[in-house]
């Protein structure tokens, strides 16, 4: 059995966020995760109600794709 590291452990207290782009109506599309950023849920929320969002849940935000931001928002 293998013994899981600190960074392993899951831990409802860890917020994460990664933004995957703005699409043609101007809503944020982002990713959230608890505990682990590897099992999230896909949102969309406008842009002033996703730093309201990000700051009610103290996230940490995970880097995303400039070119995937660009694409999407072409969509």
């Amino acid at each position: 059995m293998q013994r899981q590291t600190a960074e392993e452990r899951f831990d409802p207290g860890r917020r994460f966020v990664k933004v995957t782009g703005i699409n043609t109506r101007g809503f944020v599309e982002f990713e959230f995760s608890v505990g682990q950023p590897d099992l999230c849920v896909e949102l969309m929320l406008l842009p002033a109600a996703f730093e309201e969002f990000c700051l009610a849940q103290n996230v940490s935000r995970l880097g995303q794709s400039s070119e995937t931001m660009i694409r999407r928002s072409k969509q």
